[in-house]
């Protein structure tokens, strides 16, 4: 699904354009060949490669926002066909050595949010990028903005996009100005709060959320809604 003339989505559970337990999945070109952000849960990885190729091309690689396994799940398919990953830092750990109760895995069975045979392969990714730090990933520059709350390792990418800014934000902030507080191990409404200013005033355009629509103008009234939400004494408003 073609979003602008160089972003697509090509993955999503909810639209079902691929396996329904798949986060969104965009494909967004680059001067090396298209890269894909985020990589959905490994169930049917050919389906998300198929719309990226119908959309703008195969992928060269591939970025992860964190380790959950709804988005990083397609890595070792990826890393199958010679696509490399590139996650950042604090994801390393978890996705090479983490738990299902580390991961949210247990909790998301529990609660029929995976199914009870969902199982999460650990692997390594090919390259880690530090939060805080620019980036280039197959020739195109990413902003890569340390966003924890949702998940320990969480961060989100901004970078150009069609003449707007983009940022890709994961499970981080929802276009209605909403979190995604968790109840596993890593999920913290003491770091949304910390974390929330280094996306503040970042003049974003597009905001593409890891699940539901997203919104194309007007991106950072939604971070500041957030932030807003944040600073003030109630638990804001929260989804998965």
């Amino acid at each position: 699904m073609r979003l602008t003339p160089s972003l697509a989505l090509v993955g999503s559970g909810e639209a079902r354009l691929s396996d329904a337990y798949d986060c969104n999945v965009y494909l967004v070109d680059a001067p090396d060949g298209p890269v894909l952000v985020d990589t959905g849960s490994g169930r049917d990885t050919e389906r998300i490669l198929q719309n990226a190729r119908d959309a703008i091309g195969e992928p060269v690689a591939a970025v992860l926002t964190h380790a959950h396994a709804d988005h990083s799940q397609g890595g070792p398919d990826l890393q199958d066909r010679s696509i490399p990953v590139v996650a950042p830092s604090p994801s390393r750990e978890l996705l090479a050595l983490g738990s299902d109760d580390e991961l949210g895995i247990t909790a998301a069975k529990r609660d029929d949010v995976y199914p009870a045979e969902y199982e999460f392969t650990n692997y390594r990714p090919d390259r880690t990028v530090e939060p805080g730090t620019n980036v280039s990933v197959a020739g195109r520059m990413f902003e890569v903005v340390r966003f924890r709350g949702h998940a320990s390792d969480h961060v989100c990418y901004v970078t150009q996009i069609d003449g707007k800014r983009a940022c890709f934000v994961g499970d981080a902030v929802y276009p209605d100005g909403s979190i995604s507080l968790l109840n596993v191990p890593g999920s913290s409404l003491a770091d949304y709060r910390s974390d929330v200013s280094n996306l503040e005033g970042h003049d974003v355009d597009a905001l593409l959320p890891g699940h539901g629509l997203p919104r194309l103008e007007d991106g950072q009234e939604c971070i500041e809604q957030a932030a807003a939400a944040l600073g003030g004494m109630f638990t804001p408003p929260s989804k998965t």
